[in-house]
């Protein structure tokens, strides 16, 4: 498992590279080719689509699940009825979304807050050619879940890299050639079709005696795979809802131009959390795969160290984004930065941190612990107090700041009275022992860097280039916080089982020179 987790995580590591260019070159080319209205159309197609995932109903978590416990080992043809019952299921529900696409079409006028005929047209053109292409391609998210059941998120990284490539290319000439925004809809619902199709090619040869058809519903299998799904399934919908549900609303009472500006200012934080998040992919697969197999203290060992290793990576990317944002916004993607967007970008960090640093594996754990239900509750309630107050404040004539500050005031009252408690409940945890060892090394450890950090922009701003600005500011700060964690919040023995580790890999490689 150890092996798994560490390919799985410096694959997703890799991937950053490659993710991170794409989404600089991406945001930086669609706003100079399409203008503010543009890419705000375009990140509401794509919240339209995370609509669309609502229509998952949570069966696809069980799939990954069922994975995970190796269930295909045992009983192949259980399995199969298991995995075609999900895939049945899910071509069932593309047949509605088709059907909700035309429904709402007759309402985009109101939802894209557009009253010129002509952009109208447009825009309902844009939405027909998304929304349906991403039916049509709905069944196929199967396969990466059990992908990642399989604990081979590594392999499905490596899928993600050529077409991430692929698409970096079709964006740059379609925009070359005047494609525009219809252009580059068909051309990324077509590759979506092409990178699923392929990821369940590679999930058939994974798995031996893997079978995938329309099934009828088998009543004993329904009520195992919905027992588990229909919890996970209003704990998704929540997060969608709380998520997604954010740009229509800022379009219906502030304009496209507004989701436009909302979500550029959030594109830093984006970036942080891809660079920070790449190893709670192995949250999941493994919390279920221990809890189902009875072993309680090592899961408690992994939540805790997984927890650790959160805290670690968001005071080392964040907190400098944080006080180097207005810097790396202008170098990242040529925007200049109104005090809007200087706040903004402040709140969706400190939201990715709220996010990464003590809900989200506290939720995985819910979720694969047998508490789906009880996190499916309060994370409903969450998600409709959040969306309530987003409405009431803009109406009121609130600016769209109170979005992010009202998600992030919720998210931090749910994890102190709700979330870690029943969490350290269910891993025999210890809540002032354990909060202060997942959280306060990385903390007092930030300390010092962060005053160098302050320091050296004090004295480089207005001398350098934004970009080297950020690189200078964030490489002091880097070593400076990576010398004190290995010198203080690591312990001998790791310290020395990663020295041998080093050790063990450059003889390798040198006796194979």
């Amino acid at each position: 498992m150890q092996v798994s987790i560490a390919k799985n995580t410096v694959t997703n590591y890799l991937i950053i590279l490659v993710r991170t260019l794409q989404g600089l070159l991406v945001t930086r080319w669609l706003i100079g080719y399409l203008g503010d209205n543009g890419y705000g159309l375009w990140m509401l197609l794509w919240t339209f689509f995370g609509y669309a995932l609502l229509m998952d109903f949570g069966v696809g978590i069980a799939g990954q699940k069922y994975t995970s416990q190796e269930l295909f080992k045992r009983d192949i043809r259980h399995y199969n009825s298991i995995i075609s019952m999900i895939f049945t299921f899910h071509s069932l529900m593309a047949l509605l979304i088709v059907l909700g696409v035309f429904v709402a079409s007759c309402f985009l006028e109101n939802l894209f807050n557009v009253h010129d005929p002509e952009h109208l047209a447009f825009c309902r053109k844009c939405f027909y050619v998304f929304s349906l292409g991403s039916a049509a391609i709905f069944p196929l998210c199967l396969f990466s879940e059990i992908m990642v059941g399989l604990h081979k998120i590594y392999f499905k990284n490596y899928i993600d890299i050529g077409f991430r490539i692929s698409e970096l290319v079709g964006f740059l000439i379609i925009l070359k050639l005047g494609g525009g925004l219809y252009g580059i809809i068909w051309f990324v619902v077509l590759l979506m079709a092409v990178e699923r199709s392929f990821t369940g090619f590679c999930v058939s040869r994974f798995i031996p005696g893997f079978r995938l058809r329309f099934h009828l519903f088998d009543r004993t299998v329904f009520h195992e795979v919905f027992g588990f799904s229909s919890g996970t399934y209003f704990v998704s919908l929540s997060r969608l809802l709380r998520v997604q549900t954010r740009n229509p609303i800022i379009s219906k009472y502030r304009g496209l131009d507004s989701v436009g500006v909302f979500n550029l200012s959030g594109r830093l934080s984006d970036l942080c959390s891809q660079a920070i998040g790449q190893y709670n992919a192995n949250v999941r697969p493994v919390t279920a795969q221990l809890f189902h197999r009875g072993r309680y203290r090592m899961l408690r060992i992994f939540v805790v160290k997984s927890m650790q290793w959160n805290m670690f990576m968001c005071c080392l990317f964040i907190i400098p984004a944080i006080f180097l944002r207005d810097e790396a916004i202008v170098a990242l993607f040529k925007k200049e930065v109104t005090p809007l967007i200087h706040t903004l970008s402040m709140l969706s960090l400190l939201g990715t941190f709220s996010w990464l640093a003590i809900t989200q594996i506290p939720s995985s754990v819910l979720l694969m612990c047998e508490k789906h239900h009880f996190h499916a509750w309060t994370s409903m309630i969450e998600a409709c107090v959040v969306i309530t107050l987003n409405i009431l404040f803009l109406r009121s004539g609130y600016s769209i700041v109170c979005v992010s500050i009202i998600s992030l005031i919720m998210s931090f009252i749910l994890f102190s009275t709700v979330r870690f408690p029943v969490m350290l409940k269910l891993i025999h945890g210890n809540a002032l022992r354990d909060l202060w060892n997942i959280y306060a090394p990385s903390l007092l450890a930030a300390v010092p860097a962060i005053l160098a950090l302050l320091l050296c922009k004090k004295v480089l701003l207005g001398h350098v280039h934004e970009f080297l600005l950020c690189a200078i500011c964030g490489s002091v700060y880097a070593v400076i916080y990576l010398l004190i964690a290995w010198r203080f919040l690591i312990g001998r023995t790791k310290k020395e089982l990663w020295k041998r580790r080093v050790m063990i890999r450059v003889r390798k490689y040198l006796k194979q020179a």
